[in-house]
């Protein structure tokens, strides 16, 4: 039996159905003696029918087929449904003529049926939308994961994914073969478009030839470049002397005043209560410090603040005095590439050092830098100058809001990930930050911290 397009014939089998539950609860049914009490009897479904029609395409009901994802399938279904009910019942019982209209069993009813026929659908295979565009994902990205979770699009049948050299297969998708075969790929599965999206292992020269095979073989390109990979953006195409650039524009939500004066207010009280409470510990750690080796207690390091503005870093001082001047001479050392330092048994560390660092316990003094407004609870770490100017240009937007004690890269990254990644999760904080994130983030720092694992 050939197939039938989901998104042209269940509207029609939806609304029908509808219309059929809302005459069945009217107990003034019935075909009536003329054409007036015949258009009497039938306005009530038709409204019914209208409404959900508009209230389904808008929530995207017709976009997913229950044989391709049920849950999602009967989820968007109900709210469809529960949105008609309301407004339908409204419209009902305002404009239209007098009835008895049983509103609370026509909600049951209707749930009844639109479960039932989304479950029928599952066994109707010539029932299914043919009019999917055939999708081949290249690369491994977050993006391949998230075509398969979701599948929210509707309007793409993924056949496989092809990776990029250097980058780990996915289970997600069937794997197709190697990106060097792309062309045969398209060809063979006759492809309508790529779904592109490198993972940071994945060869800037590879994905250009991508590109290319995908041009000759007229496949059309959906590009998803990692480092843009936020939420809440708008990305637009901006040109400059000629040149075609990505402008990332952040969402400015109307209430994002109200909350920066808010994160503000957490940071004040937050920041004075941790003095007042950790006020032995800091003496105990100032009292360890001094006694343990010779220099002041508090090193102040000159880092970079929102908008690149540099101010004084407080730190108790874990390392030997003049450390600073060896750093570039264990530069090969370090277990963090990029501008970022970071090193295993660095022998500039004292022994109270060690464990100030491993606790996380050195970084207490900047609860007066938060109090002074040079930093806030929760954002990404402040480097110092040497590390910003050697930055890459879509990394200096790290430094555009203000440095936090704790961030991402502190709570799940620590030093197991690259300085790419570090700045891709501060991005991504940057772009998606919430009031709600910066509490969780504070109540996991307490976790990592109690468990010891700093450096």
């Amino acid at each position: 039996m050939p197939r039938t397009p989901y998104s042209s014939t269940a509207p029609v089998i939806d609304a029908t159905a509808l219309a059929a539950v809302v005459w069945a609860l009217d107990p003034h049914r019935g075909w009536g003696e003329d054409w007036l009490s015949f258009a009497e009897a039938a306005a009530t479904p038709a409204v019914f029918a209208a409404i959900w029609l508009f209230a389904a395409c808008h929530i995207g009901v017709y976009r997913v087929p229950p044989r391709q994802d049920l849950q999602l399938s009967l989820r968007r279904s109900l709210d469809a449904w529960l949105a008609t009910w309301g407004l339908g019942g409204l419209v009902a019982l305002t404009l239209l003529p007098p009835t008895h209209l049983a509103v609370w069993p026509l909600l049951g009813a209707g749930l009844v049926s639109m479960v039932l026929l989304r479950l029928l659908g599952l066994f109707a295979p010539w029932w299914d939308d043919d009019s999917r565009l055939r999708a081949l994902v290249v690369g491994t990205s977050s993006v391949a994961k998230s075509l398969r979770d979701r599948r929210s699009g509707g309007s793409l049948e993924v056949v496989g994914i092809v990776p990029f050299t250097n980058e780990v297969g996915t289970q997600s998708f069937r794997r197709l073969g190697d990106v060097q075969d792309l062309a045969r790929i398209l060809r063979d599965e006759r492809v309508d478009v790529a779904v592109v999206s490198p993972s940071d292992e994945a060869i800037t020269g590879e994905v250009r030839a991508a590109f290319r095979a995908c041009t000759d073989q007229r496949v059309a390109v959906r590009y998803f470049p990692h480092l843009l990979d936020v939420e809440d953006s708008e990305v637009c195409i901006a040109w400059q002397a000629g040149y075609g650039s990505l402008d990332v524009m952040q969402v400015t939500l109307p209430d994002r005043a109200l909350a920066v004066a808010a994160k503000r207010a957490i940071d004040l009280v937050g920041a004075g209560l941790g003095v007042l409470a950790l006020l032995p510990v800091f003496v105990g750690c100032a009292i360890a410090v001094k006694l343990t080796s010779a220099g002041p207690v508090l090193y102040r390091q000159t880092r970079v603040g929102a908008g690149g503005r540099q101010f004084p870093c407080l730190k108790f001082r874990t390392m030997r005095q003049g450390a600073d001047r060896q750093q570039e001479l264990l530069r090969s050392a370090s277990l963090q590439d990029g501008p970022a330092f970071k090193m295993a048994g660095d022998p500039r560390i004292t022994p109270v050092g060690g464990f100030l660092r491993k606790f996380s316990l050195d970084e207490l003094p900047q609860l007066f830098n938060v109090l002074a407004g040079h930093m806030s609870l929760v954002g990404p770490r402040p480097p110092i100058p040497s590390e910003v100017d050697r930055y890459a240009w879509w990394q200096k937007r790290r430094v555009s809001v203000k440095p936090g004690l704790t961030c991402l890269w502190q709570v799940w990254g620590r030093n197991r990930v690259s300085f790419k990644r570090w700045v891709e999760m501060d991005l991504y904080y940057i772009d998606n930050w919430t009031l709600w994130m910066d509490l969780k983030l504070i109540v996991h720092t307490v976790r990592v911290v109690v468990k010891g694992t700093g450096m």
